[in-house]
């Protein structure tokens, strides 16, 4: 009885002690909760009122997201409030004292800055590079330049590569056989227009090649 008194005591001390540590994290937890909807309205409003979703919209990547019914402004939202409730978390786990739960959470809260700055990267390259590709399109469409279209694609389709490899490398996402790829992409595509101008200029020239044969052949 004795051995059973003093275990029952050191059980209810030990919950005593730790009661208010579950009353830390409770509001710990609460405070976040709010400072994450918050966060994430003011964030919301802030991308809503940039225009970020009005820019996307406007390019063939933003219209094909906007038909799966997903919003920009939306999901910048929620990886906020994550942000800051998985700081709320990680802080409650903290005082509870529970070390396995703590390393995971650490984890998440330092990736999270670079999941939001991959979508950052993506959505701002995208909405740049249409907008560089559009502009060769319409460039070549006013100067008649024949294959206009074609230039433009290839281009849109490579400034996409490289804003692709350029976030899911921020996101810590292994991308080295994409730099490998890139690179011979970017040397074939060099030696392509290179041969393309030559060749242009080549047969543009031709008739005054001749004329100049002509005369040197007459001298």
């Amino acid at each position: 009885m004795d051995l059973l008194t003093q275990v029952l005591t050191q059980l209810w001390n030990e919950v005593v002690d730790y009661v208010p540590n579950v009353g830390a994290a409770i509001v710990i937890l609460l405070i976040g909760w709010v400072a994450g909807r918050i966060f994430g309205r003011i964030i919301s409003k802030f991308l809503d009122r940039v225009g970020v979703d009005d820019a996307l919209r406007k390019t063939a990547v933003g219209r094909a997201v906007e038909r799966s019914g997903i919003s920009l402004v939306r999901l910048f939202d929620l990886i906020a409030r994550w942000f800051i409730y998985l700081i709320a978390i990680y802080g409650a786990v903290l005082v509870l004292n529970i070390s396995q739960l703590a390393v995971l959470f650490e984890v998440l809260v330092t990736y999270l800055p670079n999941l939001a700055a991959g979508i950052a990267i993506l959505v701002g390259g995208i909405i740049l590079a249409d907008f560089f590709a559009d502009y060769i399109r319409s460039l070549s469409a006013e100067a008649k330049i024949e294959y206009g279209d074609v230039i433009a694609l290839v281009v849109r389709m490579f400034l996409y590569f490289v804003v692709i490899t350029m976030a899911l490398a921020q996101m810590k996402i292994e991308v080295q056989l994409l730099y490998i790829f890139a690179t011979a992409l970017a040397w074939g595509l060099a030696i392509g227009i290179s041969v393309a101008i030559g060749i242009a200029v080549g047969w543009g020239l031709k008739d005054v090649v001749a004329e100049w044969a002509k005369g040197l052949k007459k001298s």
